[in-house]
């Protein structure tokens, strides 16, 4: 056993064994935040409190121990979202034995009689909830290690603005101590409500099944106005041309039904998508479509670009699919705005456009190139002997300009 033992204390005398009384008690040095030092008072005169920089503190006790037994107090496991990956980083493998009890998250899901074998937890101490978009598209149970900050309700109403659906929540405040609470609400409530500083939210896994992610779903399952939507295989095109990952910002400009955008994230949890339109109409259709195919991640925004762009974070991919005669002025912005690496699509139906949108991408100064996207379908067709037979319907052929940085 090495000379640096990481000891999970639980949340009480009844729930340390006699292995970790044994290595709080032969302690020479003793580490812990100020509550769980006071636990153990007069244990071991060398005490060291974990402040806001447990990195450094660590690396002082490192520094001035010795080769004396130190021990390391963690609330739970000291391995999930705790001090255990910064004792490794300051001890080194070789030194360090953990020693964990249990977690938070146990006790959370043990008060909501809830199974958690299939859960997600995240933790947002000290980050920005944004940071954790790629975990909370996940559609079964979620786990939130929350901080003031990152507080339930600022949470509630940051996954709503979002994109995500009023799911149910339950946060459990100040777990295993005599004040411990439990609140079961839905986003839209916990939104106004207020929580003790020390909690788990949890969000309760979707009550209907999205559609499995994957690239080109099916135009019927998006509503729309007429039929005004960047159709499957373009928009299968336009994703790949986008190189969309995981993290990130993009622009989903003259959004329409919102498609492209909400295909993007489901296939990249995590990305942010910022879907632009003018149409208080198509809006809500918008909004409708993040609803029922889960794209969470999608912020819709009312307005017509360029304006509407202005107090959006700088993007990493930008999708136009329309313009609105405004695309001189909306390419301008991209070319100041789009992020190293980052990279653009316009879409082009006539040859009109066609010809304005060469001299556009000529003077951003990108790299640049067009494809030309043909697609027909098959459609039922009855010969004059009422045989059943088909034929190809063509779709209007698409020009699509793709720019990178």
């Amino acid at each position: 056993m090495g000379n640096v033992i990481v000891v999970g204390i639980g949340f009480g005398s009844e729930d340390l064994s006699e292995a970790h009384r044994d290595a709080i008690q032969t302690a020479e040095i003793l580490v812990g935040g100020k509550k769980q030092l006071a636990m153990f008072a007069g244990q071991t005169e060398a005490t060291w409190t974990l402040g806001a920089n447990p990195k450094a503190t660590l690396e002082e006790v490192k520094e001035k121990a010795g080769g004396k037994r130190v021990v390391i107090l963690a609330s739970g496991d000291p391995l999930f979202f705790g001090i255990g990956e910064r004792a490794l980083e300051v001890f080194g493998p070789e030194k360090v034995t953990f020693l964990p009890n249990l977690t938070a998250l146990q006790k959370t899901f043990a008060r909501l009689k809830l199974p958690w074998n299939q859960a997600r937890a995240v933790s947002v101490h000290g980050r920005k909830a944004t940071d954790f978009f790629a975990e909370l598209g996940h559609p079964g149970a979620i786990a939130i290690y929350t901080d003031l900050e990152n507080s339930p309700d600022r949470l509630a109403k940051l996954l709503r603005e979002y994109g995500m659906t009023n799911r149910r929540v339950a946060v459990v405040e100040e777990i295993g101590s005599d004040q411990e609470r439990c609140l079961e609400t839905d986003l839209a409530e916990a939104e106004g409500m207020q929580f003790a500083p020390v909690n788990v939210m949890v969000l309760y896994p979707e009550e209907e099944q999205q559609p499995a992610a994957r690239l080109g779903l099916e135009d019927e399952l998006f509503a729309k106005e007429k039929s005004l939507i960047t159709k499957r295989e373009s928009r299968a095109l336009i994703l790949a041309e986008l190189q969309i990952e995981a993290q990130g910002v993009m622009w989903d400009v003259g959004a329409g039904s919102g498609s492209v955008g909400i295909e993007a994230v489901r296939l990249a949890p995590g990305l942010r998508v910022y879907a632009v339109e003018k149409d208080r109409a198509r809006l809500e259709m918008i909004q409708k479509n993040v609803n029922r195919l889960g794209g969470f991640g999608v912020k819709a925004v009312l307005g017509e670009a360029p304006e509407a762009l202005q107090d959006l974070p700088d993007p990493d991919r930008v999708f136009v699919g329309g313009s609105g005669g405004n695309l001189a002025h909306i390419m301008e912005i991209v070319k100041e705005r789009l992020r190293p690496g980052g990279r653009a699509v316009v879409s082009v139906v006539t040859l009109e456009t066609l010809a304005r949108a060469q001299g556009i991408a000529d003077k951003t100064g990108l790299a640049h190139e067009w494809l030309l996207l043909q697609v027909g379908r098959t459609v039922p067709l009855r010969s004059d002997k009422d045989a059943l037979m088909s034929r190809f319907q063509p779709q209007t052929p698409l020009f699509l300009l793709s720019l990178w940085r």
